[in-house]
């Protein structure tokens, strides 16, 4: 009897995560929390930790319909110039006269990775999505 409930706990569980899950298709504006952050120089041997640029402004926040990203770790948005999806992730791309930036989202999860690169070093951010 036992045996037969924690199957079923574990069978409802499973249903409730897939049900909760969103697809980051680029469809519907998301935030996305950083979770760590990095600030990396080219003379420095490791990279410090990346703090946000305004206080209590945490999050980036993506339109890819208005391709627009924000980012706290900047005073001016990205914009989005290049969008790609496969099975797994949602692909950003963009540049503008002083920063490359790439990142992804994993479709189910919402997980993302996005790096910011300009002349002087870059910023890895990497952090977990929901829908807005």
């Amino acid at each position: 009897m036992k045996t037969l409930c924690c199957i079923a706990v574990t069978a409802l569980a499973s249903i409730t995560t897939l049900a909760a899950a969103e697809d980051f298709d680029g469809s519907k504006p998301f935030v996305c929390m950083p979770a760590q952050g990095h600030d990396c120089l080219p003379d420095q041997k490791e990279c410090k930790a990346l703090e946000p640029r305004l206080e209590k402004v945490t999050d980036f926040k993506f339109d890819v319909a208005k391709k627009q990203v924000w980012s706290p770790y900047r005073n001016a948005e990205l914009p989005i110039q290049h969008v790609t999806k496969n099975t797994a992730s949602l692909v950003l791309q963009g540049t503008t006269l002083e920063v490359a930036w790439s990142g992804t989202v994993h479709r189910k999860t919402g997980r993302m990775t996005i790096v910011i690169a300009d002349r002087e070093g870059a910023y890895v951010v990497f952090g977990q999505c929901k829908a807005e």
